[in-house]
């Protein structure tokens, strides 16, 4: 068989697939570097496929001669020089890389992103068996262009992956919260209370603020002496408490679930910017009902994430879902880059959900912390970016998480009045497991289960 036949028209195949290649790589890495506001989730990639644009265009070039035999000198293929060797090693490490990019992805886009970087691992591999023994290159220079490019594509998809699969999925670990509670006087049948609510980013990088809420909650704590025996406390020591700040064990006291929630809202102005070591504070006067509580809980959390994902805007959008006593919010994300959306899509929003307890549910086991939470999801990648559904969103929360590790939150609290000494019939109306109820006692700021 004449080489000819064979080596022409894949010669014309790869000269029209690297100009082809060349001018989208081209295009769309310009497009980002421009668009990029120093971002180097997008800079970085867009630079790369602007370097590996030239190489394609520089390849389509230099195969155009192999691509017309009949200007051949004495009938002999033209050697296969540079850039077109490099052009087939960038093609396969592209098409690597748009492989494990597109992971983030879904649905049909995610195939067609896998068929197209099969082409170009494909294309690479193929143009390699067909020119090799043409290649007119050093192995020096080969090693040294195949270290570059590998290292090149190494840490633009670390970077890739950091700025978009990292970075949206973990809280930020660098926020402190501290919470201050105090009775100032009696006022016309009300307890005046002063509750100071301090936040600070304690980390080396700035996070901002998505969410923050406060709840403070009373409790009637009544006398309930009962031996501790390995038996009865067996439970305490089992598992990790769902709430270890309420579920403890105290022979003399029992406190009666669930506590009324009294006071709840937010305290940290969203989308703030938190610098490192930069403290922040909001102190609020509160009104209780006088001699209504033995004991006062006054809870808050703040719900931060890395300052590098880029907010569109500073304030979310406030939407709800029928039949859903929660408010959730929408924060739109600043358009990443056009390679970025090819590949994975778009990951143009984060939804905050605030978590209202029912005080009233009638769920087997309820929570025993009716407090108001905040939690945040971050929607798959779309090609549209469009704002996700009240379908999608409640997709988004449905599964159960346990609570993160890095959920910053805390207490305090404030006892009003001695330990309630209730009767038989109280006792048996709370099912507390005490028949007996010793006389009132001082509280403790430690008081519980």
């Amino acid at each position: 068989m004449d080489r000819r036949r064979l080596i022409v028209p894949a010669v014309r195949f790869f000269a029209g697939f690297f100009l082809v290649a060349g001018i989208a790589a081209l295009v769309v890495g310009m497009h980002d570097v421009t668009g990029s506001a120093g971002r180097l989730g997008v800079l970085f990639p867009a630079v790369l496929l602007l370097l590996a644009g030239a190489i394609f265009i520089g390849a389509a070039w230099k195969l155009m001669p192999i691509a017309r035999p009949r200007k051949w000198q004495k009938g002999q293929q033209p050697p296969c020089e540079q850039p077109v060797p490099l052009a087939f090693l960038v093609s396969i490490l592209l098409g690597v890389y748009v492989f494990f990019g597109a992971l983030a992805g879904a649905g049909v886009q995610q195939g067609i992103v896998f068929t197209v970087a099969l082409v170009f691992i494909g294309v690479g591999a193929v143009g390699f068996g067909l020119f090799w023994d043409k290649i007119e290159v050093s192995l020096v220079r080969v090693g040294a262009t195949v270290a570059l490019t590998v290292a090149g594509l190494l840490i633009g998809g670390w970077e890739f992956w950091y700025q978009n699969q990292y970075v949206p999925s973990h809280l930020d670990r660098a926020v402190s919260v501290q919470v201050g509670l105090k009775k100032l006087r009696t006022q016309g049948g009300y307890d005046l209370l002063s509750a100071t609510l301090g936040y600070q980013d304690i980390g080396s990088r700035a996070v901002l603020v998505l969410g923050s809420a406060y709840t403070l909650t009373g409790s009637t704590v009544i006398a309930c002496p009962r031996k501790a025996t390995p038996e009865k406390e067996a439970g305490f020591f089992a598992g990790q408490l769902p709430d270890p700040q309420r579920a403890r064990f105290m022979s003399p006291v029992w406190e009666i679930r669930r506590p009324k929630v009294l006071v709840a809202g937010t305290f940290a102005p969203e989308g703030r910017r938190l610098a490192p070591d930069a403290p922040a504070s909001q102190q609020l006067i509160l009104y209780v009902p006088h001699n209504r509580y033995q004991l006062l809980r006054l809870r808050a959390q703040v719900f931060a994430i890395s300052a590098s994902v880029p907010l569109a805007a500073q304030r979310p959008k406030t939407t709800s879902i029928k039949d859903d006593k929660d408010v959730y919010k929408l924060w739109k994300l600043e358009a990443g880059g056009w390679f970025q959306n090819l590949l994975s899509g778009s990951r143009s929003w984060v939804v905050t959900r605030y978590e209202i307890v029912d005080p009233d549910s009638k769920a087997k086991n309820p929570p025993a912390a009716p407090d108001v939470r905040v939690i945040a999801r971050f929607p798959k990648p779309t090609l549209s970016g469009q704002e996700p559904s009240a379908d999608q969103i409640k997709n988004l929360f449905q599964a159960s998480q346990p609570l993160s590790e890095t959920e910053t939150f805390s207490d305090a609290e404030l006892p009003l009045k001695p330990v309630a000494k209730p009767t038989g019939k109280e006792i048996g109306k709370a099912k507390v497991p005490c028949r007996r109820a010793g006389g009132p006692t001082k509280l403790s700021a430690a008081a519980g289960h």
